[in-house]
């Protein structure tokens, strides 16, 4: 499982990495490139570039102290689909659960109607 920063990170090589080719990114571009609100520094770049990289999410042709030579993959490049998916399937599942839930309520307060109106008759 990927975090959040991994997550940025790897979109925005995808975002870059357009045409399937290797591309040469500072470290500095890398940390500007991700929001804000992550906090990220040169070292959380490089930690993450390397957990994308034994991920096999990017593959990593060269890395220096300033730099770095990657290219998105194929599982790098399905991931956010692949998230997509699920979150659309978890919604599915949730209505089919209300649904279900809404119709057992329903016939559990027909039936106990029913039994209250058949104790009402015989007593």
């Amino acid at each position: 499982m990927l975090d959040n920063r991994s997550l940025a990170l790897l979109n925005y090589i995808n975002g870059e990495c357009v045409n399937s080719g290797y591309k040469i990114f500072s470290y500095s571009e890398l940390v500007f490139a991700l929001p804000k609100t992550l906090k990220s520094d040169k070292e959380n770049v490089v930690e993450s570039v390397n957990h994308l990289s034994s991920r096999e999410y990017v593959t990593v042709k060269y890395q220096d102290g300033d730099e770095v030579c990657l290219c998105p993959t194929v599982k790098g490049r399905t991931v956010f689909e692949t998230r997509l998916q699920n979150v659309i399937d978890e919604r599915r599942k949730e209505k089919k659960y209300f649904l279900a839930c809404l119709t057992g309520s329903f016939v559990g307060s027909l039936v106990g109607l029913i039994i209250y109106a058949l104790i009402g008759a015989l007593l």
